[in-house]
């Protein structure tokens, strides 16, 4: 029996046109904002200058994508740079309690091996041992 295996799970549905769930919110509340603004009692030429702003920004969200990502985190990551520092200070003056510990690597104290001192004698006497053949016997 065969089994239909979903794909593009990661997509987000389309409910209204190319339009997602939460494009279609942002679509609304910021026409929503729009028109309310418009129909308020500010004077036209200012209510446009309120207005052409956040049309922008909700036509950004719903449709621009930068390096194919949504705009909304292209906006989050513009806030998270403005907000954080970007140098570190160091006010070491102000800290009394302040312990410095200077690394020093440990020295190996295990057991050693004493050391042999081989003349140059037992080292010739080796070399020919070993250059033997091997039908002879090692004596």
């Amino acid at each position: 029996m065969r089994y239909k295996v979903p794909q593009n799970i990661d997509m987000q549905d389309r409910i209204l046109g190319p339009l997602t769930m939460i494009q279609f919110i942002y679509a609304v509340v910021g026409g929503g904002l729009c028109y309310a603004i418009y129909m308020s009692p500010i004077p036209k030429p200012y209510s446009f200058i309120l207005i052409v702003p956040i049309a922008l920004l909700v036509i950004a969200l719903d449709f621009l994508k930068i390096n194919e990502r949504p705009f909304l985190d292209f906006l989050l990551s513009i806030f998270e740079y403005t907000g954080t520092p970007r140098q570190r200070l160091w006010h070491h003056e102000n800290i009394s309690d302040l312990k410095v510990e200077v690394y020093e690597p440990k020295k190996d104290t295990g057991p050693k091996t004493p050391e042999k001192k081989v003349t140059r004698q037992e080292i010739i006497d080796l070399a020919k041992k070993l250059d033997q053949p091997d039908n002879q016997t090692i004596k």
